[in-house]
């Protein structure tokens, strides 16, 4: 237990303040981003009655498309600013760093993309076959249309298998932007460890 708790302490102390603020910065961005879509999706009488006063925050910002991308942007900076503060400065000496060199962790872009690719698909074939059986009374807005994205997709066994496809392309691709941006960051930090 101490070994692991060693190991995390070290592993927290080396990550730079960069990729606190980048990491922060999209957990809020992608939150507000995903909510206010969501909320733009479902509808409603009164939709983001709620979600509506980032406003008063967020200049600019509304329960919209373009409102949610502005949240983004608004979310991402005070996120980026809270990483920036809040991440953990210990200096590491000249030698600490060359030993660091090359020991970070790539993502295998062909796994992450199988991954997420049979997650997005299982998740999406089992609830449209369960809608199925159960009737396909009212799906929901955000299944009702995707067909608009998902050419053949309904709510019946081949829409399933249809959606599943088209589900497995979307984890895939997902999967390689994935690995590629963290993958090229990896290395942009060893390189400047490296200069320093």
């Amino acid at each position: 237990m101490s070994q692991s708790r060693d190991t995390l302490d070290k592993t927290l102390h080396r990550a730079s303040a960069r990729a606190w603020g980048i990491a922060t910065g999209l957990v809020l961005g992608l939150g507000v981003l995903g909510a206010t879509l969501w909320i733009v999706v479902s509808g409603g009488e009164n939709p983001g009655a709620h979600l509506g006063r980032l406003s008063h925050i967020f200049p600019g910002y509304d329960v919209t498309v373009r409102g949610g991308l502005l949240g983004f942007f608004y979310a991402f900076v005070v996120g980026y600013a809270l990483g920036r503060v809040l991440a953990p400065r210990v200096p590491i000496s000249r030698a600490e760093r060359e030993a660091e060199l090359d020991k970070h962790v790539r993502l295998n872009a062909r796994a992450w993309s199988l991954a997420l690719g049979a997650l997005f698909a299982v998740v999406l074939s089992l609830v449209t076959i369960t809608l199925f059986l159960r009737g396909g009374e009212r799906p929901g807005d955000m299944l009702e249309h995707l067909d608009i994205f998902f050419p053949g997709y309904a709510i019946s066994w081949s829409g399933a298998f249809i959606g599943g496809a088209w589900a497995f392309a979307v984890g895939w691709i997902s999967g390689q932007v994935l690995a590629f941006v963290y993958n090229r960051a990896v290395v942009r930090a060893e390189q400047k460890v490296a200069r320093a």
